[in-house]
């Protein structure tokens, strides 16, 4: 009998192979695969796999999907929704998810709703649900709501969270009252840059440019050199304000400690002192940058335009085209309104069409509103009005007020009849656009037309709304 061959270790590996086939790889996680998604297609057929593998209840990997879905450009707010709706226990993670993206919403005031059910659940709020909570406040600008969310911080101990006091502090400013931002701000005995950086913020923002200074002051005392960020963010409020003492403050204290004006801040500083009307200043910094991106000329254009200066700002314009630089729609909105500004009629036209023939950007309802002024200024009214009605988006009172204005201007009852009515679809108690029409009648001699009117805003108990001003003491 002949002795067995014994079997070589690569034949004797692969028979074992055979007899002890290796376990499959395993699949990977769902919650890898959610956080790897860049469209809506994929994160469906995730949660599909979901369904079918019974792990639907995976909480974590269904809140990587609500995530994407809630926050994401891709994403889907409302299948975030209704992620969220089938979730037998959702945990914190995935109410915050929801809490921030209705705060950045067109509708903040829903977050508010979302932590009222949130609360009514006892689900326990973290601290990182405020910050979010507050950004809302911030967003909506009521007064009471961030007294009572402030209540509710104090309530769970975050009252010293830096990230908590800083959205207080905005959330306060914002809705205009800086007396209880600084309350809070005094009452956090170590404060991030940040927190100081909103608190002078808000100061600016509520034209309070005293007491900005002072703080700016004080924060550089105590040792706390602030970043680019901070001083853009700085010079924005002042822009937005008026408040050129804290912007000039600013520029100075760059220049004491050397501080590179690069792109940034560059367009902080230009957008701050065109804002405030010095043109010149603005321009000699303009010019002076060896580096200046789409929102340095657009700081510029708008500038110029706002306080008059429009063949400047349709020179700079024709520059940019000049240099290949690709404007956006900002840049129009700068340059339409220069144009309304000095009665450029055939130049805005050319322009406006410019915009979707050349630069394949659709015209929002800014771009129509300087539009309807400008045609409204030439006496155009008819096209004004057909302008209004080939819009995407639904005519609003400010653009119909515009049109009626120039109908106002140039006599015109016929259109000014048909823009009235629209109006008060959008208004019914408006009482303005009566006493507009009223006028006009009679300066046409229509009394019958006057008196109609007059006894319709007297069956209708209509009342005039208070106009308001604001005055810069300090000037």
């Amino acid at each position: 009998m002949r002795p067995t061959k014994p079997l070589s270790s690569t034949k004797l590996a692969a028979f074992t192979s055979v007899l002890h086939p290796p376990p499959p790889p395993r699949p990977p996680r769902f919650s890898l695969l959610a956080d790897k998604c860049t469209s809506m297609y994929q994160l469906k057929q995730i949660h599909a796999q979901m369904i079918v593998s019974s792990r639907i209840h995976d909480n974590y990997a269904a809140s990587r999907l609500l995530s994407f879905c809630a926050l994401s450009e891709s994403g889907d707010l409302s299948y975030a929704f209704r992620l969220f709706n089938n979730t037998k226990e959702p945990n914190s993670f995935m109410w915050n998810t929801l809490i921030r993206a209705q705060a950045g919403s067109f509708n903040p005031s829903e977050a508010l709703l979302l932590y009222v059910n949130m609360r009514r659940l006892d689900v326990v709020p973290g601290k990182h649900t405020f910050p979010f909570l507050l950004k809302a406040c911030s967003n909506f600008q009521s007064l009471e709501t961030c007294i009572q969310v402030h209540t509710h911080v104090l309530k769970f101990g975050l009252e010293l969270d830096l990230h908590v006091v800083n959205g207080m502090v905005r959330a306060y400013s914002v809705s205009g009252d800086v007396r209880n931002a600084r309350r809070v701000f005094d009452e956090v005995p170590v404060r991030s840059l940040s927190i100081w950086t909103t608190m002078i913020s808000g100061y600016a923002q509520n034209y309070c440019s005293n007491e900005a200074l002072e703080l700016f002051d004080e924060m550089v005392v105590e040792g706390l050199e602030p970043t680019g960020a901070t001083l853009a963010s700085v010079l924005s409020a002042c822009a937005r304000s008026g408040c050129l003492d804290l912007g000039e403050r600013v520029r100075v204290f760059m220049e004491e400690k050397g501080i590179e004006v690069g792109v940034i801040l560059g367009t902080a500083l230009v957008h701050m002192y065109a804002k405030n009307g010095a043109i010149l200043m603005a321009q000699k910094l303009f010019d002076s940058m060896s580096e200046r991106n789409i929102a340095t000329w657009n700081a510029m254009i708008c500038g110029l335009a706002v306080h008059g200066h429009a063949k400047e700002a349709l020179d700079l314009f024709w520059k940019l085209e000049k240099e290949q630089i690709v404007p956006n729609d900002i840049t129009f909105v700068g340059v339409l309104s220069g144009c309304c500004h000095a009665g450029l009629l055939d130049v805005g036209r050319r322009i406006f069409h410019l915009m979707k023939r050349v630069y394949g950007i659709e015209p929002k309802i800014e771009h129509y509103g300087c539009m309807v002024d400008l045609l409204g200024r030439g006496g155009e009214l008819l096209e004004a009005e057909e302008l209004i009605k080939g819009m995407a988006w639904k005519a609003d009172v400010v653009i119909l007020g515009a049109l009626l204005g120039s109908c106002k201007n140039h006599g015109i009852i016929e259109i000014a009849e048909r823009v009235v009515k629209e109006i008060l679809v959008l208004e019914p108690h408006n009482h303005g656009v009566y006493v507009v029409l009223s006028n006009m009648y009679a300066e046409a001699g229509r009394w019958e037309d006057v008196l109609r009117l007059r006894k319709v805003m007297k069956t209708g108990n209509l009342k005039k709304t208070p106009g308001w001003s604001l005055v810069d003491g300090d000037n």
